[in-house]
């Protein structure tokens, strides 16, 4: 007849074998959330480069949803005694690797579009822009290459 001990050894095995699948599944499941919340966080930042002038963008998340989240997005561009410009909304994410920020220009028909793409290692953005006069001098655009500060 086995001991106390080793009824207890030979039941706590039982209830880790039973307990395994759950543990392993859990763990899964944690990778994926945090993998989502890493991907998002890693498209937050601020970026500096240039374009026809010094441009700079900063975005953050606002609303974290896997199919929908919404990023702020605040773009300027300056160039020295020529123009100014800016524009900020909520951007959505068109894929894992675009953002695009759409905001209505002073006539309602029109509006100013901002699109974001961020290469693999999310270390530099490439901005283009659409109809945003409205937000910046003729001399200046929001388009160009930008890199993470």
């Amino acid at each position: 007849m086995p001991s106390t001990l080793a009824r207890a050894a030979a039941s706590q095995q039982v209830k880790s074998a039973r307990c395994r699948p759950f543990i392993i599944a859990l763990a899964a499941v944690g990778s994926l959330l945090t993998s989502n919340a890493y991907a998002d966080l890693r498209l937050e930042g601020r970026f500096q480069g240039r374009g026809d002038g010094r441009l700079e963008l900063q975005v953050l998340v606002v609303d974290r949803d896997d199919e929908n989240s919404a990023y702020l997005v605040i773009a300027d561009t300056a160039i020295l005694n020529q123009c100014t410009g800016e524009v900020r909304g909520t951007a959505r994410k068109l894929d894992a690797s675009t953002l695009r920020l759409r905001v209505k220009a002073d006539d309602p028909n029109e509006f100013c579009e901002i699109t974001v793409r961020y290469n693999g290692e999310r270390s530099r953005v490439q901005i283009t822009s659409e109809n945003c006069d409205h937000f910046h001098g003729p001399s200046c655009d929001f388009g160009g290459t930008l890199k993470r500060r």
